[in-house]
């Protein structure tokens, strides 16, 4: 059975912040957990703001939880008419920037939380490491 290991986690965090590093569109800090949304990663690029980190751990944990990427969630939100408490859960959020980590047999072992950039911007790289073998 595959689970999350630190050598994925590594990877994930070496492409985000290899890629934002690359790219010029500022700093981020992603977060990695694992199926239940225990923080097993986390790293803040220089010059990214604490909170930025918090909101990373937050999409992660939600993505894990949800078992979908926070801007799904988020539509699922709008489209059904729920409010994100209804969820008891206060840790959830519906801001996009997080994807689930799946096995080869398509469970989910972990997610991915990407901050500090416009959201649309954190949802694809996230789904990018996310995508990471």
């Amino acid at each position: 059975m595959e689970e999350l290991g630190m050598e994925r986690c590594r990877r994930i965090l070496d492409f985000v912040t290899g890629t934002a590093a690359a790219d010029g569109g500022g700093p981020v800090a992603v977060a990695v957990c694992d199926r239940e949304g225990f923080l097993v990663a986390l790293q803040k690029m220089d010059g990214t703001p604490t909170r930025v980190a918090y909101l990373a751990r937050r999409k992660a944990y939600t993505a894990a939880r949800m078992q979908a990427a926070t801007g799904d969630f988020q539509a699922r939100l709008a489209r059904e008419g729920l409010d994100i408490r209804w969820f008891c859960d206060d840790r959830l959020t519906p801001l996009p920037g997080g994807a689930p980590l799946r096995a080869a047999d398509g469970r989910v072992i972990g997610a991915v939380g990407i901050s500090g950039r416009p959201s649309a911007d954190d949802q694809a790289l996230a789904i990018a490491a996310a995508a990471l073998d």
